[in-house]
């Protein structure tokens, strides 16, 4: 099998114009809400650090780092942006390969505002790099058993897809950027609820960015880097590998960016249905004085990520099932705020986090999809009422329209940036495949005096 360079000659020839045009629409709902958390996302924990990094190293001025409005060499905006996204936890995800469109935006917009790209190319570069890092995805569903955290393994391999695109690389040096970014991919599962784990978005942007950068100029790596019997897919799946040669032959049938789900709460993916249907709950008069105790039954693979019961932190609160329905019930709208320290240390917070048990049932086996959570609430009147919410809006096969996704992108911005930057951007991002320069994007939400 020729993967490697199956997947490069993919990528090199693609076009806007070979995709049906859900495809391209929905490729614009996904820029427009990774780009709204890469704005919101300089003010969330451990953002502070990386902005202070990147400004410390300095360099030519290439690309925007957004919401601090500074322009820095075009690695080191596309991790700061990535970093930023992945902090807000709004990022959106498809499954079962468990990757996210929030790593492939900063590269594609970074790159796009430092060339001069049209828009038209950013959104050809961002969907052959989201379905480079679908497919490994599949095929490698065995390395989020072993502990790797793919969303950023399979990320960094997308991301220097989309660079190699937007660059023009021909197939054989988009072959050796795939092949410099294997050898820098890389993630761990263990790390959610930490600084750790949103900033290996920002490195898979990093990497993904340096290796095509690299095999623009000529650097080379193995061809085979993917396939091969000593290559990547081999030592991140003990060899377990999937149906390797799926990857080329279901290329773009259909495009995995149609399976990505868009976030409405910003926290875990695995907790949004168990917080929509609790919501619900309360809606029909539940309230959480109501409540003696709630038993959520899961597979054997939750525990694994959503693993703070008792969360210290922001970013623990967002990976904490006790807090997330805690917050469901006691929230007006479940917000960053949510899972801000104040809440976390809010007595009634506190006290409805002890009344939530997670059960894991090993019989329902370990998979990160292809299962449905069992919600047991028993209230004080006697009553146990039981739910199994089988998915939650956003997610496939209920996709959100560009304009039902507004609100979370306002959500994000609206306080960072004024309204009249809001709707400026929400006109480009709207007709992204018609815009000439996509550095017009980075202005649109630039203070005046930096533009």
């Amino acid at each position: 099998m020729d993967i490697t360079r199956g997947i490069a000659r993919n990528v090199a020839a693609s076009t806007i114009d070979a995709f049906p045009d859900e495809v391209v629409a929905y490729a614009k709902t996904l820029t427009m809400s990774a780009f709204g958390a890469m704005v919101a996302g300089g003010t969330c924990t451990g953002s502070d650090i990386v902005t202070r990094y990147v400004k410390r190293a300095g360099g030519t001025p290439e690309a925007t780092v957004f919401g601090e409005d500074v322009r820095l060499p075009v690695e080191m905006a596309a991790f700061a942006n990535a970093t930023y996204a992945h902090a807000t936890e709004y990022e959106d995800d498809s499954f079962p390969e468990a990757v996210s469109s929030y790593t492939i935006v900063p590269v594609a917009v970074a790159l796009g505002e430092q060339l001069g790209s049209s828009g038209r190319d950013v959104l050809a570069a961002f969907v052959a790099g989201y379905e480079t890092q679908a497919r490994i995805g599949l095929a490698c569903r065995e390395a989020r058993r072993l502990g790797y955290m793919v969303l950023s393994l399979a990320g960094s391999i997308g991301c220097a897809a989309t660079a190699a695109r937007l660059f023009g690389l021909d197939a054989e040096r988009t072959a050796n950027a795939l092949s410099i970014a294997a050898s820098q991919a890389s993630g761990v599962g263990y790390q959610t609820g930490t600084m750790a784990h949103i900033v290996e978005m920002g490195f898979s942007a990093r990497n993904g960015l340096t290796a095509a950068l690299l095999a623009r100029d000529g650097f080379t790596g193995q061809p085979d880097v993917l396939e091969a019997p000593r290559g990547l897919f081999a030592m991140i799946t003990a060899g377990k590998i999937e149906a390797p040669e799926r990857i080329l032959a279901d290329w773009g049938r259909p495009y995995r960016i149609l399976e990505v789900g868009i976030k409405e709460f910003p926290c875990c993916y695995h907790l949004q249905r168990i917080i929509e249907t609790t919501m619900e709950l309360r809606s029909e008069g539940i309230a959480a004085a109501d409540v003696e105790r709630v038993e959520v039954e899961v597979n054997a693979f939750f525990p694994t990520v959503v693993q703070h019961l008792e969360p210290h932190d922001e970013l623990q609160a967002q990976f904490s099932l006790p807090h997330a329905v805690a917050a469901a019930f006691l929230d007006p709208r479940v917000l960053p705020a949510s899972f801000a320290r104040e809440r976390i240390e809010d007595p009634a917070v506190r006290d409805f986090r002890s009344r939530v048990a997670m059960v894991v049932r090993e019989d329902w086996g370990w998979a990160p999809t292809g299962w449905t959570p069992r919600l047991t609430y028993r209230l004080r009147d006697g009553r146990v009422i039981v739910r199994e919410p089988p998915g939650s809006r956003g997610q496939p096969p209920n996709l959100l329209s560009f304009d039902e996704a507004i609100p979370k992108y306002r959500g994000c911005v609206e306080g960072r940036i004024a309204e009249e930057s809001i709707v400026e951007s929400l006109a480009i991002l709207r007709d992204l495949e018609r815009c000439a320069d996509v550095s017009a994007l980075a202005r649109a939400v630039s203070r005046p005096g930096f533009r």
